[in-house]
């Protein structure tokens, strides 16, 4: 009986690939909103919220930057489990851990831009006298961290476990 079920239930996964596009569609109109709301405030606002403009903008590539990990998660599980798609080749997945290896892509590139933002804020934490700047260094200590053991999983923790040289040709 169970060996009836099992092959059905692999399109419990379309639950997740729902969850996922929803997620995909809401940081997507996010990011387009922030990008909407500060070239309204450049073209014809107040000039004086324009020192908020680079971070409102890496914000918002932060936002596309995760909608764009949920998609190509979705469209990942969706070819594995449910049925193959016809992509081009550049996100075109055969297992599992290629789809991990492109969110992870994702995940640093994400990880950078928050870098980037909390970079953004520390003259004026410092200057206010609520921050000496070591928060920073916390921040790029664990973004460092975090960057690496995703990098080693990319090169080290393939299927066919060939190291980094066939890793690194193919990611």
């Amino acid at each position: 009986m169970i060996h009836r079920f099992l092959p059905k239930a692999r399109f419990l996964i379309v639950v997740a690939v729902l969850g996922l596009l929803a997620a995909t569609a809401a940081t997507y109109l996010m990011g387009a909103h922030l990008v909407v709301d500060q070239l309204d405030e450049a073209f014809w606002g107040n000039f004086e919220k324009l020192s908020q403009f680079e971070v409102q903008i890496l914000q918002a590539i932060d936002l596309f930057l995760v909608g764009s990990g949920c998609l190509t998660l979705a469209i990942g599980m969706f070819s594995l489990f449910v049925r193959e798609l016809n992509l081009p080749e550049p996100i075109r997945v055969r297992s599992f851990h290629e789809v991990k290896s492109m969110f992870a892509n994702f995940l640093i590139l994400s990880m950078a831009v928050s870098f980037l933002e909390t970079f953004s804020h520390l003259e004026s934490s410092i200057k206010g006298q609520q921050s000496n700047g070591i928060e920073l260094l916390y921040s790029g200590a664990g973004t460092v961290l975090v960057t690496a053991a995703l990098l080693a999983f990319k090169l080290y923790g393939g299927e066919n476990q060939t190291g980094p040289t066939q890793a690194g040709a193919d990611g």
